[in-house]
């Protein structure tokens, strides 16, 4: 079995991005690397490429966007704690995530948790483009439905008396409520206070305009075919009681408009990302 699918198509949006979009929102060199075919041969081949990938990307270009977006969220908000002293990086549902592949993060350790058979086969691509896995790099396989997440972290190097960062990123609503609820719970067991969690969720459907719930069933259709269902939507205020209940405070939580205004003015090119996206960031507090 190979990666996630839905870990391969992400991927590919960024490594598109980098290859045809200007100006860049993220510079992720590794994404193209990691991509296996057909996705690989896709994207190099420019005849393929257009009636491909670019004809799908008429139908999702927000979504597009909005992956690109989130994970230039996650390493600004990252850039931020480690120049605080954080040194352990957490990545929730890791999929091909190339972080750690990019960046080097001064005597600390980036765990990266996902299925088993996603970071096999990570793992083996990376080897074959590196040599070996970055010696910061620490792969942990999860089962989100059935493993605690401090469980699986305390038969690691983690350290769980230090602050880490945590980012969970287009993992939460392909997973239902309980599992939700039972990850942060289990979670909050091993992130000191002060430790951080950057994760992406979408709204109900409820307040979706026409254009956002067409765009909303693209990706549920594509999802459900792959065999990963959207499950789970939320609002603002059930989000922060999830939150809340686990010992975390909100931060920030942005809807699309300040997603736009930071990443996307002056613009020239039209890019834009669905209305019904949020990126929160949370900070674990002390005593809970």
């Amino acid at each position: 079995m190979g990666s996630s699918q839905t870990a391969q198509f992400a991927a590919a949006h960024r490594a598109y991005h980098l290859m045809q979009v200007q100006p860049v929102i993220l510079e992720d060199t590794a994404a193209s690397w990691l991509l296996d075919p057909p996705l690989s041969v896709v994207l190099k081949v420019g005849i393929l490429r257009k009636l491909f990938w670019e004809r799908l990307l008429t139908r999702i270009r927000p979504i597009s966007a909005f992956i690109v977006i989130r994970s230039r969220y996650t390493e600004d908000c990252l850039e931020e704690a480690i120049a605080a002293g954080c040194r352990q990086y957490v990545v929730l549902g890791a999929g091909l995530d190339s972080w750690a592949l990019r960046n080097e993060l001064p005597d600390g350790k980036v765990f990266e948790l996902d299925q088993a058979a996603t970071q096999e086969w990570k793992a083996n691509r990376v080897r074959e483009r590196l040599g070996n896995l970055p010696a910061q790099l620490v792969l942990l396989p999860i089962d989100f439905e059935r493993q605690a997440i401090h469980e699986v972290l305390a038969d690691s190097p983690y350290d769980r008396e230090a602050q880490a960062f945590v980012s969970w990123l287009g993992t939460l609503y392909y997973l239902t409520r309980p599992a939700i609820e039972a990850t942060f719970a289990s979670l909050a067991q091993v992130c000191a206070p002060g430790s951080q969690i950057v994760l992406d969720y979408f709204l109900p459907k409820s307040g979706m305009s026409p254009a956002d719930l067409r765009l909303f069933e693209e990706l549920d259709r594509g999802g459900s075919q792959r065999g990963e269902p959207l499950q789970t939507l939320l609002d603002p205020l059930a989000m922060a009681g999830i939150l809340k209940a686990a010992g975390f405070r909100v931060i920030e939580d942005l809807p699309a408009a300040e997603i736009r205004q930071r990443y996307l003015v002056d613009r020239s090119d039209g890019l834009d990302i669905p209305g019904y996206v949020r990126l929160c960031r949370a900070e674990r507090q002390s005593g809970s």
